[in-house]
């Protein structure tokens, strides 16, 4: 993050993490919705729960989240080679994040060439939203 900051984010933008604002811990859905309500605009993660999980999909459809997920190699690669990917991506990624509409996914490729595209991701919403249905009437979600 402080890489990001002090190399590649545009003054106008704001990044924070969940290390930052003091979430560590908390389930997915809490700290989703928090950042939300606090006027969080978009997510960048590697976890998979996102398209998984339906208490996470249903967090990112109810809250209109944007979600920029990195390539699952990402995720297996030391340190600096995270840095590099999201440094090489980043300008990328915000000019992403303004023209994606709410509840849209995209995914940086697992490169570092200095052209390319996000690709997009779908998310099965309606799927999650027919299990948590289905969990309502059982009485087992909120």
């Amino acid at each position: 993050m402080v890489a990001i900051r002090d190399i590649a984010l545009d003054p106008a933008w704001e990044i924070s993490s969940i290390h930052d604002v003091g979430d560590v811990g908390d389930d997915d859905v809490h700290w989703i919705t928090k950042f939300a309500d606090d006027g969080g605009d978009a997510i960048l993660s590697a976890d998979r729960d996102f398209f998984t999980l339906e208490p996470q999909v249903n967090a990112v459809f109810d809250t209109g989240l944007k979600l920029i997920h990195l390539p699952p190699k990402w995720g297996q690669a030391r340190g600096y080679l995270q840095a590099a990917h999201i440094l090489q991506w980043w300008r990328r990624i915000e000019a992403g994040i303004e023209q994606m509409k709410p509840r849209e996914c995209y995914r940086p490729p697992w490169n570092i060439k200095e052209t390319g595209e996000l690709l997009k991701v779908s998310i099965d919403f309606a799927k999650a939203q027919k299990r948590r249905k289905r969990m309502r009437k059982r009485g087992r979600a909120p």
